[in-house]
């Protein structure tokens, strides 16, 4: 039997405390390591959130105005404006794209290929009374069936461009674009309708032999 008896121990508490110094430093360097990954997470989360919702928000609005202006307009009284020679019935004029068209008026139209006496390529056709004939993938002819007489009355007589009527028929009325020879010709049809067309009159239609003698002038 070995009876072999070191004369001294040594005292390991210092080494012990060192060593579980080092482990709860680790744990502590760990566990605030973690905290931060955590905090960059939810940080990303919210922020990938909030643009997802941006976009449903555009979207959702964009929606809601495609809806209002569809519920709004009111084809039989279409608001008239006029800028830099260009005459617009509810927005549109003369030589606009298909898409413009739709983005304005609305995708509550029917397509028609054909009709006579047109050499239009298609036409657009809103509710039946509002008609738009498109040419080399141009507006080329608007027309307005069945529009409030009333409304177009006080309409032509706030019109403080030039407008005229014609020997041929005094019931047709008309303004017109100097600068750029659109027309928008007000007529009543037999069955008492009143209809509007906007089209390419010419800038010398003043001094066409074929147009209806001018009777009256507002100017």
């Amino acid at each position: 039997m070995n009876n072999y008896i070191p004369n001294e121990v040594k005292d390991l508490t210092t080494s012990k405390q060192r060593v579980m110094r080092n482990v709860v430093n680790e744990i502590e360097n760990t566990s605030r390591k973690s905290k931060h990954k955590w905090k960059y997470v939810v940080i990303s989360a919210i922020l990938t959130i909030s643009a997802m919702l941006f976009v449903f928000n555009e979207i959702f609005i964009k929606n809601e105005q495609q809806s209002a202006t569809e519920v709004q307009l009111d084809f039989t009284k279409p608001t008239f404006s006029e800028e830099q020679g260009l005459l617009y019935l509810h927005g549109v004029t003369l030589g606009d794209s298909q898409s413009k068209v739709i983005e304005r008026l609305g995708k509550n139209y029917t397509i028609d290929d054909y009709e006579d006496g047109s050499v239009a390529d298609f036409i657009l056709d809103y509710d039946g009374i509002a008609r738009f004939y498109f040419y080399q993938d141009k507006l080329d002819l608007i027309i307005f069936m069945k529009v409030d007489e009333i409304y177009f009355d006080k309409l032509f007589n706030e019109y403080d461009g030039f407008k005229f009527l014609t020997s041929s028929n005094n019931n047709d009325r008309y303004f017109y674009s100097r600068e750029t020879g659109q027309l928008l010709k007000a007529t009543i049809i037999p069955n008492g309708d009143l209809y509007l067309y906007l089209m390419h009159g010419g800038k010398d239609l003043l001094e066409n032999p074929d147009f209806p003698k001018i009777e009256q002038v507002f100017d």
